[in-house]
């Protein structure tokens, strides 16, 4: 039976094969039967297109309107078509498969005359040199004299002659780029430097998927394109902020400004990307990774687009809808970023060399809203007045034993007595007139810059090209002591062996050298260490100052006296002393090989290897106030024999981790491209293996010499520490690794028919060990279809002379999406020491068995119509689309019976709903030979909703977390906020309930309908608005961005100063100073008293609609202005020259709201991070081509 059903089988493909073979012997037969008299070039070449589906390439100005022709012919073969009709015109043709192109036949009678030449006045010979946007020359360029026939074309060097006269007008024209039209004047010498022109090569719009490359008149997906010219326009290191305001649908928040590679510079004891975000079309996702996918030439990558150098990058897409992504299956729901880099080209070897500098000014803390030294000790008085704040002398305890500031001190002496009223006054006084935050401006922060050199050598020949480069930046960001360096090669070859099989080959490195040795505005963070406005780094004497952090200052200086470290905390030692880097190293090859099978038919092998190696060293000598504190709380005082006991050596501590990161990839993959007659196909069949594996170690030594890069060996792991407990030494040792394995298989085709209908369609099943228990779940199959329809090749519509070109685009699949942290098995984690209990390695379980573990499953339907009007002068395109993503992961809470982590189980339980629009509009406003404005809009237009959260816990929203759980009927990041009914007569928080009734701050609110919901976190309306003025060799860029319907709680404090003193969640907002203090208070501010924060009532305030701002705004991103000076220099070796001046950061044009709040960058001054508007960026740049 078996062996029947493969008989079956195999004649079923061998009939296939043949009947494809006959098709094709008879599309390679085809004849032409043509009877035309006297007609224009286009008719013919319109007939041609009728009868077959031959594609022609050329600029339209190379076809003369007064030229006509006859052809005459019968089952004539097409190249019997062509010689005919261009025989006696000076076209030549090339005919490549199904394409023929058009250009100038080279040589070009330059004797012939017409009636109207301008032969009789006197001529000269005109020469000179035609070059590409870069300064490389162009060979084949037409160039006429306008009017004639009269032409020639430019040679391999770019370079041309031809006689003209005084006042004749000459026209340069090449496939590709836009026409160009010179006056000949007295000089014999004109040069040209051409500009490339897209809307001119329409039918042959490329776009890539990273798995195939795709004409645009047959890609049925959502596709955005930006090319290497728009990243120059932005002269940064990373390429995420080059991306902003660029693609309709793509939404990139930029969380600090005054950096590009460096991460968290501001806050640099806080590791990981706090510097931005960004998503395509929304959010698909509750908790699983909401990234879109990156692909680098074709392969997915892991590492962050910081590894980039933007000026090896030939262009990116963007995947948005699932037609164009779904053949990334799993990982396709957040979108698809594929970046193809720069590849060598035939020709002689071009250099190019640029080299850029940006600096901006000092950050200001004018822009927080701090409160002032006057402020603060009106604050620490009510604070020791009301004895919220205990005298740590009277503690009777140790642990009691808190730091104080330098005016709760002075206030408590007062207290006790020691300090006279007067005294007292005096004292303040000076305290008061004191506004230190400017020390930290001046020995904390500087003003940011960073230079980059790029070097980049490509060129070859018929079997051979090439592309390498290398870059070098240095950054120095706006926190003294952290700055990051950046050394990145790429290497991509492309060879042509035995005449038909193709290998190409890259190899990719990327190096980075930090310190992390600054405090930035940390300070400022709640903490021990906080710094209040009249605090010093330095003194009137320009010494720097100590202050008592760990204990209160009577203890610290009986432990000094009886032999513990000095126990001060100095910031300039703490800065200087520290030795925080991390190195990372990044590598990644890629090696690629074609071989044809049958026409049209190619098979193609690749393998691609990453690995990226971080390494964080912090070491801490013991002059640093962390290394003393952490040797002091592990010294014990014997009250009987008044020894010291140490159970930490003396020395250093050096803290050490380690993350490697690496993939593997394997691909096999049939291509198939061909075209019978009227009927065109393209698909791709393939099988995919991927690996990842990442590994975590950490380690800490202690007694390190950073001299010698020694460390003593503890004969312990317990010690008694300075409150006499007896406790273990904390290693921070860490050792963990995970490996994530793929299995992939994959199709696309595309069904093309008389260049004007296609149909597509894709499917991808993947295999992925972590979801390993159930198949069912396991393989879950990933799809989509498309058509399209070229609504412009109908002959309806040909005649339309506004018409350029009309399209319209239908998709509907599914996208798929995968959390890195769920697992189908429990998982176990295995602990070092348990502190508080058994003093022994210990093992919990981290999350229970989830055998149902799935594919969340992203659905899209997505329409789309693509339009060029008026002579290409208007283009662009609408879309719309809907997304519903089934069986998202979500967490949600179960009773303590299940015994499982955070009483929290893990499943995929949830659905999702989002719409939107994406509009992107292009115009050229005006066009002459010496003058050019073109403006870029985009609108996009995103919502969602959250459609099932069958386990929908209000508990944070009710209990004023501020944070944003799912809610069944409204959008992720919606914010719901506290009714404010004022405060009550004892300053504490009030509120409405749903009926308006007020309800105290100490009774609980059970339902979501006592809130109010105020909007949403995410814009649903944003874009931007580019336009570019050219005159000659002068370009001027400017780009806005805009935000729109949108809601942001504004920020405020998180609480008053801690009781006993402590300075954890010390806040130094300046709503403080409008708190409540007395009753009848509550008539004219809504802050709570420091006495008024019992049960609710803080976050009621915090959290209540008075506190909800809009978030809209239109912002002035850049302005960038360029000159090509390349004229000034021609007779020197290099080709092409131009400098470019840009600014960055120039502020908002309009904000809805009227606090003076920029809504990008929120001015927080609470938790453990600060964020600072950003100040404006310059940069000077030049590049040079040889």
């Amino acid at each position: 039976m078996k062996i029947k059903h493969l008989k079956m089988k195999a004649s079923v493909i061998l009939t296939l094969f043949c009947a494809l073979q006959m098709v094709a012997l008879n599309s390679s037969a085809q004849k032409f039967s043509i009877n035309l008299e006297d007609v224009k070039v286009a008719t013919v070449i319109d007939q041609i297109k009728k009868q077959s589906d031959y594609k022609f390439f050329y600029r339209e100005d190379l076809l003369q309107d007064d030229w006509k022709v006859t052809v005459q012919t019968t089952s004539a073969a097409i190249e019997d078509v062509l010689k005919q009709l261009f025989n006696d015109l000076p076209v030549d043709y090339i005919i490549k498969k199904k394409q023929i192109i058009l250009k100038a036949k080279t040589p070009i009678n330059t004797n012939d005359q017409p009636a109207n030449d301008t032969g009789s006045l006197e001529q000269q010979e005109i020469h000179g040199s035609v070059n590409d946007p870069n300064g490389y020359p162009l060979m084949g360029v037409t160039v006429w004299r306008k009017g004639t026939r009269t032409g020639t074309v430019t040679n391999e060097k770019g370079n041309y002659r031809i006689q003209a006269a005084k006042g004749d007008t000459l026209v340069f024209s090449f496939l590709g780029f836009k026409k160009q039209e010179r006056l000949v004047g007295e000089e014999s010498t004109l040069d040209i430097l051409m500009q490339e022109d897209v809307n001119s090569l329409g039918e042959v719009t490329v776009l890539s998927t990273g798995y195939q490359s795709i004409e645009k008149e047959r890609a049925t997906g959502s596709f955005s394109v930006i090319k290497s010219e728009e990243l120059k326009k932005v002269p940064v290191n990373n390429v995420m902020h080059q991306l902003e305001g660029r693609v309709a649908g793509l939404q990139v928040e930029l969380l600090e400004s005054d950096n590009t590679f460096v991460y968290s510079n501001l806050t640099p004891e806080i590791e990981g990307n706090t510097s931005y975000n960004f998503r395509i079309r929304g959010q698909s996702t509750y908790q699983a990774n909401d990234d879109p996918l990156l692909v680098i030439d074709g392969v997915p990558s892991e590492l962050d687009i910081k590894n980039l150098n933007s000026n090896d990058i030939e262009k990116i897409t963007f995947l948005k809808d699932a037609a164009s992504a779904s053949i990334y299956g799993a990982r396709a729901a957040n979108g698809v970023i594929v970046i193809d880099t720069k590849k060598g080209k035939k020709g002689a070897t071009r250099i190019n060399f640029s080299q850029n500098y940006t600096f901006s000014s000092k950050p200001s803390l004018s822009s927080l809203p701090l409160m002032n030294a006057s402020q603060i000790i009106d604050l620490e008085q009510e604070l020791v007045d009301k004895n919220i704040i205990f005298d740590p002398l009277t503690a009777g305890s140790l642990y009691s034993s808190v730091p104080v500031s330098t005016g709760v001190e002075l206030l408590l002496q007062n207290k006790r007595g020691t300090l006279t009223d007067a005294e007292l006054e005096s004292q303040l006084a000076v305290l008061r007139g004191r506004n230190n935050y400017n020390q930290i401006e001046d020995y904390l922060l500087q003003a940011a810059s960073s230079t980059t050199y790029n070097l980049s050598l490509s060129g070859g020949a018929d079997t051979y090209s090439y592309f390498t480069s290398a870059s070098y930046a240095k950054e120095e960001t706006q926190s003294k002591g952290v700055d990051g360096k950046r050394l990145t090669l790429t290497a991509n070859q492309n060879f042509k062996l035995f005449d038909f099989a193709k290998v190409s080959t890259s190899l990719k490195g990327s190096f980075f050298d930090f310190n992390k040795n600054g405090l930035g505005v940390s300070p400022l963070i709640a903490s021990r260490t906080t710094f209040l406005p009249y605090d010093q780094i330095v003194d009137e004497e320009g010494n720097s100052v100590d202050y008592y952090r760990a204990f209160y200052s009577a203890d610290s200086q009986r432990f000094e006296e009886a032999g513990y470290l000095p126990w001060t905390y100095n910031y300039l030692d703490e800065m200087n002393n520290s030795n925080k880097g991390i190195k990372e190293q990044n590598y990644s090859a890629n090696i690629s090989v074609t071989l044809p099978l049958l026409e049209g038919l190619s098979a193609m092998g690749t393998y691609f290897v990453e690995r990226s190696v971080k390494k964080i060293d912090n070491i801490f000598n013991e002059n640093t106030f962390y290394t003393r504190d952490r040797i002091n709380q592990a010294t014990y005082l014997d009250p009987a024999t008044q020894q010291l006991s140490r159970g930490i050596p003396l020395g250093g501590i050096y803290e050490k981790s380690e993350y490697t990161d690496g993939s593997q990839t394997m691909r096999g993959q049939l291509n198939f491209d061909n075209v019978y007659g009227k009927h065109a196909i393209n698909a791709i069949a393939g099988i995919e293996l991927r690996q990842i594996r990442t590994e975590v170690s950490a380690g800490t030594l202690y007694g390190y010499n950073e001299r010698t890069q020694r460390s003593i060996d503890l004969p312990s792991t317990t010690y008694t520490n300075v409150y006499g407990s007896n406790t273990n030494i904390k290693y921070n040792s860490q050792a963990t690794s995970q490996r994530r394995r793929f299995l992939s298989y994959y199709g696309n085709a595309a069904y093309t028919f008389d260049s004007k209908y296609v149909l597509s369609g894709s499917v991808r099943l993947d295999d992925y060990n972590n979801f390993g228990v159930d198949k069912s779940y396991r393989r879950t199959p990933l799809w989509s279809t498309g058509l399209k329809w070229n609504m412009s090749r109908e002959d309806f519509l040909k005649d339309v002379e506004t018409i350029d070109n009309l399209s319209f685009r239908a998709t509907y699949g599914f996208n798929g999406n995968i959390s890195l942290t769920t697992f189908p098995f429990t998982n176990i984690s295995i602990a070092d020491i348990d502190y508080n209990l058994s003093r022994l390695p210990y093992a919990f379980i981290a999350a229970p068995a989830n055998p149902a573990l799935r594919w969340e499953k992203t659905g899209v339907l997505n329409f789309g119509l693509d339009f060029n009007l008026f002579d290409n002068r208007l283009g662009g395109s609408v879309e719309y689309y809907i997304k519903k993503s089934d069986d998202l992961i979500q967490d949600f809470p179960v009773s303590d019976f299940y015994g499982v982590p955070n009483n929290t189980l893990t499943r995929n339980t949830a659905t999702l709903r989002g719409t939107g629009i994406d509009l992107n509009l292009n115009g050229e406003w005006l066009r002459t030979t010496d003058f050019s404005i073109n403006s870029t809009f985009i609108l996009s237009y995103n919502k969602n909703e959250v459609t099932d959260s069958r386990y929908e816990n209000y508990a944070t929203y009710l209990n004023g977390s501020g944070s944003t759980p799912p809610i069944v009927g409204y959008p992720l990041n919606s914010i719901f906020a506290f009714r404010s009914a004022g405060l009550d007569e004892n300053g504490s928080t009030l509120i409405y309930d749903r009926n308006q009734e007020i309800v105290n701050a100490y009774t609980p609110i059970t339902e979501i309908e006592d809130m109010k919901y105020m909007g949403t976190r995410t814009p649903k309306y944003y874009g931007s608005f580019a336009t570019t003025f050219t005159y000659k060799k002068l370009s001027l860029y400017a780009l806005a961005t805009y935000k729109l319907d949108y809601v942001l709680f504004k920020p405020s404090f998180g609480s008053y100063v801690s009781r006993y003193g402590s300075f954890n969640g010390y806040n130094l907002s300046t709503d403080i100073a409008d708190r409540w203090r007395e009753p009848g208070d509550e008539a004219t501010t809504n802050v709570p008293g420091a006495q008024g924060l019992g049960g609710y009532s803080l976050s009621r305030y915090l959290y209540s609609d008075k506190q909800v701002i809009d978030g809209d705004h239109i912002r002035l991103r850049e302005v960038s202005l360029s000159y090509d000076f390349s004229d000034l220099i021609a007779d020197t070796f290099i080709r092409n020259a131009s400098l470019s001046f840009t600014a960055r950061n120039l502020g908002l044009i309009w904000r809805a709201n009227n606090d003076d709040i920029d809504p990008d960058f929120l001015p927080m001054t609470s938790g453990n991070l600060i964020r600072i508007p950003p100040t404006a960026m310059y940069s000077v740049g030049v590049n040079l081509n040889f």
